[in-house]
C-alpha cells in the first residue's frame, strides 16, 4: 500500500508523453502536462554522419554506430521529458511515480532520470498505453502498484 501522497503516471513512447496525476487514491486522474516531438527535437537533414572513405575503391560509408536519426529524435526528447520530471522531483511535486513505455524508452528514461526522481519509482510497465482511456489507464495504474 502506497503512503499517501500525489502520483504522477508517465505515459511515454520516444514521440509523446503524458503525465497524470492522482492527488489522493481513488481520485480521478486528471493531465499535468503532454509533451510531443517538436522542431528541438527534430534532426536537421544536413546532422548526417560523418563520412570515411573505403581503403580501396571509391566508395564512403557513414560513421554512424548504427544508431539512425529518428533514434536520436527520440533520445532528444526523452531528455526533455527526464528534465522535467527531474525538475519536478527536486521541488516536490510528487511523491510517488509510475512509468509506462515501450521498452526502448522506459530504458533510456531510467537511465536519464535523477537519483530523487528515481527513488519516487512505484512501479512501470514497458507497454505503449498511451492511447488507452481513463478506466484502462486506473486498471493498469492498480497492477503497476501492487
Amino acid at each position: 500500500m502506497l503512503e499517501p501522497g500525489v502520483l504522477w503516471l508517465v505515459l511515454a513512447d520516444g514521440r509523446r508523453a503524458r503525465v497524470l496525476v492522482e492527488g489522493k487514491r481513488g481520485d480521478a486522474l486528471r493531465e499535468e502536462f503532454a509533451m510531443e516531438l517538436g522542431p528541438e527535437d527534430a534532426y536537421d537533414p544536413q546532422d548526417r554522419p560523418a563520412r570515411s572513405f573505403d581503403r580501396v575503391g571509391p566508395g564512403r560509408h557513414a560513421m554512424d554506430k548504427g544508431r539512425d536519426l529518428h533514434e536520436q529524435e527520440e533520445e532528444k526528447f526523452l531528455k526533455r521529458l527526464a528534465a522535467r520530471l527531474n525538475d519536478a522531483a527536486k521541488h516536490k511535486q510528487f511523491a510517488h511515480l509510475a512509468i509506462a513505455a515501450p521498452p526502448r524508452a522506459l530504458g533510456s528514461l531510467r537511465t536519464l532520470l535523477s537519483d530523487a526522481a528515481r527513488a519516487a519509482i512505484r512501479g512501470d510497465v514497458s507497454k505503449d498505453v498511451l492511447s488507452e482511456d481513463e478506466a484502462s489507464l486506473r486498471t493498469r495504474l492498480k497492477e503497476m502498484l501492487r
